[in-house]
């Protein structure tokens, strides 16, 4: 695998998360509605941070792509 497959999963979690956010300002929504929509982009980042995290430290991952995915997601949180 190379960095840039890495990459691209991170990048479309911020694609959903606009594309939810746009739903939502886009749609009449009940507070309920609201509130679950709000929790899923909530779940969406918990699941990019997990991943931005861990991808760096695959352990059979080559070290160069580690580095390099370190240094992308370095700045990220």
């Amino acid at each position: 695998m190379q960095a840039e497959d890495f990459f691209r999963v991170i990048s479309e979690f911020e694609f959903i998360c606009d594309d939810i956010v746009e739903i939502k300002q886009r749609v009449d929504l009940t507070k309920s509605e609201d509130h679950k929509i709000s929790q899923a982009i909530s779940s969406v980042e918990k699941a990019k941070k997990i991943l931005t995290e861990l991808f760096p430290n695959i352990k059979s991952l080559n070290y160069d792509i580690r580095e390099d995915l370190a240094e992308e997601f370095a700045d990220m949180y």
